[in-house]
């Protein structure tokens, strides 16, 4: 299925949409640092850890993907083997 620039942007608002609220308001529910971001005493170290962390959640998605990837070229290399097999 390809996408059209207007359908990616409206599942990703979408998504933001559904997820950014619960999200924010468990975090100011829990109170971890602080209940008010404008009172946050270290909005950068924060940010910091947030985008380190989101480093290692992308390094790790792209490994699981090339696993996927190379699984899915291992069972096309073998159903065409199997097909080849079967017009004999």
């Amino acid at each position: 299925m390809t996408r059209t620039p207007d359908q990616i942007r409206d599942h990703a608002m979408r998504c933001f949409s559904q997820t950014a609220r619960p999200k924010y308001d468990d975090g100011q529910a829990r109170k971890e640092v602080t209940d008010n971001l404008d009172t946050h005493p270290d909005l950068v170290g924060a940010l910091r850890e947030e985008l380190i962390d989101g480093w290692f959640y992308l390094h790790s998605l792209a490994h699981q993907l090339d696993e996927k990837d190379s699984k899915i070229a291992e069972l096309e290399h073998q159903l065409k083997h199997y097909k080849e097999l079967a017009r004999r």
